[in-house]
């Protein structure tokens, strides 16, 4: 396949001195990094998207708090959250009429040895801001 295509391995490249070991470094890091926090970042992306349709339906306010739940950890457990809840994630509370989530958990995982890399995600949900707010 070399013969065929004018292809190279990475060693060969080091080897010529066209790569250089920090930028072989620097590339393995990266990937280090993205594949730590990567699958972290597209859970917390899957949540916000579905507490956002959650808030977009109508009458949402009208729910039942339990109800609320029962249905959220339904759609957790769809999404493949099998090892957390609702509980361990957020609080849901009634303010008046309206149905406020507080989103607010971290992920702690081994980065490497005995360092590790924590994410904190917080984000509050209500039918007025759907989309999520910041406090």
């Amino acid at each position: 396949i070399f013969a065929k295509y004018p292809l190279t391995c990475l060693h060969v490249t080091h080897s010529l001195g066209l790569v250089k070991v920090g930028e072989i470094c620097l590339f393995v890091f990266a990937i280090k990094i993205g594949s730590t926090v990567g699958p972290i970042y597209l859970d917390f992306y899957t949540i916000d998207k579905m507490l956002q349709a959650k808030f977009r339906e109508t009458q949402v306010d009208k729910a039942d708090i339990k109800q609320f739940t029962k249905d959220l950890n339904g759609q957790m457990e769809r999404n493949g959250f099998h090892d957390r809840t609702v509980d361990d994630l957020m609080v849901i509370k009634r303010e008046g009429t309206l149905i406020i989530v507080e989103l607010d958990y971290e992920e702690r995982k081994n980065f490497a040895g005995n360092l590790d890399m924590v994410m904190h995600f917080k984000k509050n949900y209500s039918a007025e801001k759907p989309d999520g707010y910041i406090e």
